[in-house]
């Protein structure tokens, strides 16, 4: 008891015992908020790739002939572990807001506003396949959701806002909450997107007529995804044919596999069927088709776990200049309690426990400030841009609406205690110099 009394007061007598708590307390809490933002990019990362992209993805090749969309989602559908397929338009098309002139950048169009991809798709497969009702659910704004969920593509006479639409059977269009947003758009509102026909992507030098057609606003929807939301637009397979004027039935085939199906098997499954039966393809599922961006995420974070050790090797170097320190400063008492007939034990004992006790608390502070400034960041980050008046996070560069953060409690725990277990291991190193210590010199020292 005397040693933990004479520890203690040794330790939080001396100022820099705090500095040295503060210290390790902020490199564990920089720690544990860093990771838990790059666990948070990888799960937001894969949670939304996976929303949009399905289990796995078949892109039929198609130069000289036209598959046929039922042959393509039959042959699928007859392996046991499909759940459901959803066949997809892709064509990349160029829209400016009905009435309102085009918005050009010097002699460029505004890239980010108008260039969007034209997804054409039959709402039901979709949302059977994909998170796209999750999507149609997430819009925050009430005056832009649309008016029947389960039938996003159809827009009441009552909404219509262009007059000159109301007794027309006009095609309808599903853009994203953040362009409704950024353009001033309602629902009933009229877009004109233009695009290429199939004819002009031959490109043998005839003279290419583009095809144009106006469509009305249903709503919107919301992947909460930044660029991915400024990019795509939806449409009903029905209008995308009519306004393409494409011949093909799908650009690429979204297949929805059981829980329990292990993906690379069915996707090898599903390309064997499908070479056999003369369909062919490429089939992918959606890590292959995201491998890049994933494995750039992942090789960040295990970038960090590499720092990790950079961090635990400055702790203990703190903490051993605090202990080594304070043994310095404390010859002439270690040289009084040899005398007085303490052990060389219990002379070491007591150093080991002061750097038990900075190490300890300093890993306590971390732990405790780094998971509550990760669980609030998004907080601070709004008060530290409202108070410095300056952007910190991008939602344009990172394509997430807000900074992501997954807290992972065990993970945090095992950083605090290693970080903890090697401050006190160092220790040892002081703690062993002053029981060794020879108590004549020791009171020899001034």
């Amino acid at each position: 008891m005397y040693r933990l009394h004479l520890a203690s007061r040794y330790t939080f007598a001396r100022p820099v015992s705090y500095l040295a708590m503060v210290a390790i307390g902020l490199a564990v809490m920089a720690l544990i908020v860093v990771l838990s933002i790059m666990n948070g990019f990888l799960e937001e990362t894969r949670s939304f790739l996976r929303g949009t992209t399905a289990d796995i993805v078949v892109f039929p090749h198609q130069a000289r002939y036209a598959y046929s969309r039922d042959v393509l989602e039959g042959a699928v559908a007859e392996h046991p572990d499909v759940a459901s397929a959803c066949a997809r338009l892709v064509r990349p098309g160029i829209f400016k807001v009905h009435g309102r002139p085009p918005v050009f950048h010097g002699n460029s169009l505004s890239a980010s506003q108008h260039q969007v991809l034209v997804l054409g798709v039959d709402a039901k497969s979709e949302i059977k396949s994909t998170d796209f009702a999750e999507y149609l659910d997430r819009v925050e704004n009430p005056e832009f959701r649309v008016a029947d969920p389960s039938d996003p593509f159809d827009l009441p006479v009552e909404d219509i806002r262009e007059r000159e639409f109301l007794y027309t059977q006009s095609p309808t269009v599903l853009i994203s909450e953040e362009m409704m947003r950024g353009l001033l758009l309602q629902r009933g509102d009229a877009l004109t997107i233009v695009t290429v026909p199939d004819s002009a992507l031959q490109l043998d030098g005839a003279p290419v007529r583009p095809a144009s057609q106006t469509f009305l606003v249903t709503g919107a929807y919301n992947t909460g995804h930044y660029s991915h939301d400024q990019a795509n637009v939806y449409m009903s397979t029905e209008d995308f044919r009519s306004w393409s004027g494409t011949q093909h039935e799908v650009s690429e085939l979204y297949v929805a596999v059981s829980p329990a199906a292990d993906l690379s098997v069915v996707r090898d499954e599903l390309d064997a069927k499908l070479r056999s039966i003369g369909l062919a393809g490429q089939v992918e599922t959606w890590e292959d088709r995201h491998r890049v961006w994933l494995g750039a995420v992942e090789n960040e974070r295990n970038i960090l776990l590499v720092i990790f050790l950079f961090f635990l090797l400055l702790v203990c170097t703190i903490t051993f200049s605090v202990l080594t320190m304070m043994v310095q400063q404390k010859v002439r008492d270690i040289g009084i309690l040899s005398a007085m007939g303490a052990p060389a034990g219990g002379v070491g004992a007591v150093f080991a426990v002061c750097g038990i006790y900075i190490a300890t608390l300093g890993g306590l502070f971390g732990l405790v400030s780094g998971v509550a400034l990760a669980a609030n960041i998004n907080k601070v980050k709004d008060a530290l841009e409202n108070l410095l008046g300056i952007e910190i996070f991008k939602k344009e560069i990172y394509a997430f609406s807000e900074i992501p953060v997954a807290l992972d409690h065990t993970l945090n725990i095992a950083i605090a205690g290693v970080t903890v277990v090697g401050a006190v291991l160092i220790c040892m190193m002081p703690a062993f110099r002053a029981a060794r210590m020879d108590p004549v010199e020791a009171l020899r020292h001034e």
